[in-house]
């Protein structure tokens, strides 16, 4: 494969067009760009022998965009954009005034939505932008550039403090239509067996799945039998709202979702598996007033 240094045209020229065609006015752009009108005619000249097609077009005094001109532009605009998004999110600036926070796909979706939504509401005169990185990857959330971490089991990491914010506790749900129509044979774990399983797939090896949770209840793995499989939580969660079958939920995570009705516990039957979520603050980072407010509101948030 070719290296972007091969495949694109000089930077520069790149950069003169941009100007160019986003003013549409050759004297305007060197303006712009602090250089001389012939120094942006001989780039965009050079550019186009390159390209091997014109990239503007005279329409009496003026000069507007060919249609591959139009092409380029729309694509190159996007590129510098991103490029200066880039480089002010590393900024001493940007990051002067920002809070970042991570957390997995599920975490963000069922509890820290609601908490920052929350804490937006009590605190409207907070200075700070909050970004928020959501992977399932430990390695995009524990990195130089997030201050806070809400992580599940996270264990021993240097240079982070760990606060526990609640323990796991693991147990079927599923919709009210769904458990009407398919009530339980028993109260014991054997009954779910013949329940219709939504199961996802084990990302991390510290999840929890059907054969893990029945595992622990004395049933042996082999016997159970998912009907759907999912690679996201956050999916199997609604296709279980949706009445689709049965998913294993967590208290706390899954509050909102019971609290409205969307979903209901399908049994008694409930696994503590001796882990939990925990808030992670990173030592590395400089502990600012924003961070401690939001860490503070975070550390403490209950739901009623």
């Amino acid at each position: 494969m070719k290296s972007l240094r091969h495949r694109l045209p000089p930077l520069t020229s790149l950069m003169f067009f941009e100007a160019a065609a986003r003013t549409l006015n050759f004297t305007r752009a060197a303006e712009e760009l602090h250089v001389s009108q012939a120094a942006v005619s001989k780039q965009i000249r050079q550019l186009e022998e390159g390209l091997g097609f014109a990239l503007f077009e005279r329409v009496g005094r003026r000069v507007q965009l060919s249609p591959r001109g139009t092409q380029l532009h729309n694509k190159v605009s996007a590129a510098f954009n991103y490029l200066a998004d880039a480089v002010d999110e590393i900024s001493d600036k940007r990051n002067a005034s920002m809070v970042t926070v991570a957390a997995n796909t599920a975490i963000s979706h069922f509890w820290l939505s609601e908490v920052m939504r929350d804490f937006r509401a009590r605190n409207p005169s907070f200075a700070a932008s909050i970004r928020t990185i959501t992977s399932d990857q430990p390695s995009d959330l524990f990195n130089d550039s997030v201050d806070l971490v809400v992580a599940y089991d996270p264990g021993q990491r240097i240079h982070w403090t760990a606060q526990l914010l609640f323990e796991e506790e693991i147990f079927p749900v599923a919709s009210p239509a769904y458990i009407e129509s398919h009530p339980l044979l028993g109260d014991g774990p054997e009954a779910l067996l013949s329940q219709v399983l939504l199961e996802y797939e084990r990302i991390q090896p510290n999840w929890i799945n059907w054969s893990i949770w029945f595992k622990s209840l004395g049933i042996d793995p082999s016997r159970v039998r998912a009907t759907e499989y999912g690679n996201n939580y956050n999916v199997l969660v609604d296709a279980a709202s949706r009445g689709r079958g049965v998913t294993l939920g967590t208290r706390y995570l899954l509050d909102a979702e019971i609290r409205s009705g969307r979903l209901a516990r399908l049994s008694s039957l409930s696994v503590r598996p001796g882990r939990g979520y925990f808030l992670m603050r990173n030592d590395q980072r400089p502990l600012r007033p924003e961070v401690e407010q939001l860490h503070g509101w975070i550390a403490g948030y209950r739901v009623n």
